[in-house]
């Protein structure tokens, strides 16, 4: 699993960018995550702490005034959570590149300790993923969605076109459906109350114009469309199922999603969104 998909799918946290971020906040939970070299955890004076910032960092990354108001913030009384990396190389100087990264494991990280040029985080435990793990699905955003449209300053009608879409409804839910001949997308059920138009690529990564993309729709019964929301399965370029290895054997039975497809391949525009999906959504692994 890449590590912006970990922050996004496993911690609910998203990062502002892929390629520079180093953290992320939770403003919802009030919870900052960041991320953290195995080799610079240490233990002085009885006190076990690993390094978050240092002033002679000379990189001129986004990621570095990000991180400043990241520990900033963890200062400040924010809960904050260490994903521990291991490099690449073993420089800890240079641009360093992550090997790999604890998926099960995070660091509870306290008061914020100065020792000549560097600020150090204590490290007060140890708590395991699961415990912590706020998966964000288009329910879970809904909120600071509409919250978001509302605060937009386009007219009163570009505004309802948007919540309506947000929510799966008006022009945009008709247009999904007509793209698919009324029907659910992989079962071809045509019970319109059991069927949902829901945005492939998340409303909360894409621009106004994707929102009311209809290429950007997929109708889908509501079981599976809880399941693509939560990136527990996603579709490849043929439209066949993929499934997380997150679903046991018996639960894909239940839930009826083994050796599934499409009605029909998915459109050239459709498959670049569920391209969007595969990387940044569905949760391929536990």
């Amino acid at each position: 699993m890449k590590i912006s998909t970990f922050f996004r799918q496993t911690l609910g946290a998203n990062l502002s960018n892929s390629r520079w971020s180093w953290g992320a906040y939770q403003p919802n939970s009030n919870r900052l995550f960041l991320r953290v070299w195995d080799d610079g955890i240490e233990t002085v004076g009885g006190i076990e702490r690993v390094p978050v910032y240092w002033d002679e960092w000379k990189s001129k990354s986004a990621g570095f005034p990000e991180r400043k108001r990241h520990v900033e913030l963890l200062g400040n009384g924010t809960e904050g959570y260490g994903v521990v990396c291991t490099a690449v190389d073993a420089d800890p100087n240079g641009n360093r590149t992550i090997a790999k990264f604890d998926e099960a494991t995070l660091l509870k990280l306290g008061k914020l300790i100065k020792d000549g040029t560097r600020l150090y985080a204590a490290i007060i435990g140890r708590i395991p993923v699961a415990q912590l793990r706020d998966r964000q699905t288009g329910y879970s955003t809904l909120v600071p969605d509409l919250q978001s449209i509302a605060s937009k300053k386009p007219t009163v009608t570009t505004k309802e076109t948007l919540a309506n879409a947000r929510v799966g409804q008006g022009i945009f839910r008709s247009e999904v459906l007509a793209h698919w001949n009324g029907k659910c997308a992989v079962t071809g059920s045509t019970t319109l109350d059991a069927i949902r138009a829901s945005h492939i690529k998340p409303w909360r990564d894409s621009t106004d114009a994707e929102r009311l993309d209809y290429h950007n729709g997929i109708p889908l019964t509501a079981t599976l469309d809880a399941l693509f929301d939560a990136g527990l399965i996603s579709f490849d370029k043929n439209g066949t199922v993929l499934i997380s290895d997150a679903l046991d054997d018996a639960e894909r039975q239940t839930l009826h999603v083994t050796n599934q497809k499409m009605l029909r391949t998915p459109s050239d525009e459709a498959a670049g969104y569920l391209e969007y999906h595969r990387e940044n959504i569905f949760t391929e692994s536990k």
